[in-house]
């Protein structure tokens, strides 16, 4: 009769683990959400193919956040193409973009950070490992995304992009080239 009060006692104390450890709430996936809700890790390939993005395009920041303001955690993802040098992946990745999942719909909106040269093409920003801060910066209590990408050497440069999720679209807030003073 011990035995079978010490079993019991073992399992509850494992399972309140559990779920204290999960936040007090039972979370189970089924395997459709699991599979509709592709796997999302720093410094992985990230495919979407709905969004038609190169093939070497990897996982550079990722965060779970409401950024459209539903109540309900969205991903945000930081993205850029990487090429390979002597095997390893480079740590500076072109063409950056960011990419929210909804987390209502599942659905993607994408934005391509692209700047324009001198000569009037545009190209998409580069960074050496570049990240994300998500926070509210323009007071509409609904989180916004700041994208930081240094951009290496003795210069110290970092170039910066706020983003806030309006209508389904991402909105630009600021831009670096918007930091200048007309004289």
């Amino acid at each position: 009769m011990k035995n079978q009060h010490v079993k019991k006692l073992s399992f509850l104390v494992l399972a309140g683990f559990i779920c204290a450890a999960g936040g007090g709430k039972l979370q189970v996936a089924s395997a459709e959400q699991t599979a509709q809700a592709p796997k999302v890790e720093i410094g992985q390939k990230f495919m979407a193919p709905e969004l038609k993005l190169k093939e070497n395009t990897y996982v550079l920041d990722y965060k779970m956040a409401d950024v459209n303001g539903d109540s309900i955690e969205d991903k945000v993802i930081l993205v850029g193409t990487k090429e390979m040098i002597d095997g390893t992946l480079d740590a500076y990745a072109d063409n950056l973009s960011i990419v929210v999942q909804d987390g209502k719909t599942k659905g993607y909106v994408k934005h391509d950070w692209v700047y324009k040269g001198t000569d009037g093409t545009l190209y998409g920003q580069l960074g050496r490992e570049p990240n994300l801060i998500i926070g509210d910066y323009t007071g509409d209590k609904v989180n916004d995304i700041i994208v930081t990408a240094p951009q290496g050497g003795n210069g110290g440069y970092v170039d910066h992009l706020v983003l806030a999720l309006e209508e389904s679209k991402l909105k630009i807030v600021f831009a670096d080239n918007q930091n200048t003073v007309k004289q």
